[in-house]
């Protein structure tokens, strides 16, 4: 909020857009390659969990936070919340843990696919939990909260209202922008279609972000299109509901089938 010289409040400028995004892209890639450095130093790559603790944190967590933190404070109303749409509701819950379980039965479904028609191996559970604190620091806290939290305020939040607002700008009436939402079939369209984009469009980025090299195998398109597939459904669940509580827990539950598909999985024989 800014106040007049007369004492009248109005809402800050929202100026946050597609180049915040850019900025998080060039951030990724800038500080992936500094990890790809830093967990060949002598005493850090011979060390498992401090490598996937600075995989996770430096190249994972730190642009993606940096960016819409800076964003909201700077370009936006200071509010995750009103920028964002970084909201919970108790319905959100029930919502995303149906959502989230739902895709993995999916994803599993389609990897079986894979199995049958490219007759290579498309899943991958090792079985058992190794070191448990591990196991709960980041297939449990990293994977299933904090990475859902972080992800989701960057794809869904910044990236998706970014897209929806170049699409559609100011005065269209798509979310996270400054001023009046108009009226009438032909605003109606347009905020339609600036939110078919903006879902497919953070989805591509969302995949893209997942993406560890060309695929290879059968096996690993079938990831790709499975992160394709998420991202465009946690996409969904943000803009019909207006709040990103949804796909936060949903994209927490399908983390968190991976550690559960874990535990159940016997462990393999002869490593």
């Amino acid at each position: 909020m800014t106040v007049t010289a007369t004492g009248a409040a109005h809402p800050r400028a929202v100026r946050w857009g597609l180049p915040d995004v850019l900025v998080g892209v060039v951030a990724f890639v800038v500080l992936s390659a500094v990890v790809r450095v830093l967990v060949r130093l002598p005493g850090v790559g011979g060390e498992a969990w401090l490598v996937l603790g600075i995989e996770q944190v430096v190249s994972g967590w730190l642009p993606l936070v940096a960016v819409v933190l800076l964003a909201t404070w700077w370009r936006g109303r200071r509010s995750l919340a009103l920028d964002f749409g970084l909201r919970f509701r108790p319905v959100d819950v029930a919502v995303g843990l149906a959502v989230g379980v739902g895709l993995r039965l999916a994803a599993l479904g389609l990897a079986e696919v894979v199995r049958q028609l490219s007759g290579t191996r498309a899943t991958a559970f090792a079985g058992g939990v190794g070191d448990p604190v591990l196991f709960v620091v980041f297939a449990v806290l990293a994977a299933s909260v904090v990475s859902p939290v972080v992800e989701e305020l960057y794809f869904r939040g910044l990236a998706l209202r970014a897209i929806e607002r170049a699409v559609a700008p100011a005065g269209a009436g798509v979310r996270g922008a400054a001023g009046a939402e108009g009226t009438g079939a032909a605003t109606d369209a347009r905020r339609r279609r600036a939110a078919v984009i903006a879902v497919l469009g953070s989805a591509l980025l969302f995949t893209v972000f997942h993406l560890d090299g060309v695929p290879e195998t059968a096996a690993a398109a079938s990831r790709l299109l499975t992160l394709f597939v998420v991202g465009v459904v946690l996409g969904v669940l943000a803009v019909v509901t207006g709040r990103l509580g949804p796909s936060i827990v949903a994209h927490g539950a399908f983390n968190l089938t991976v550690a559960v598909l874990e535990l159940v999985t016997p462990p393999a024989v002869g490593g």
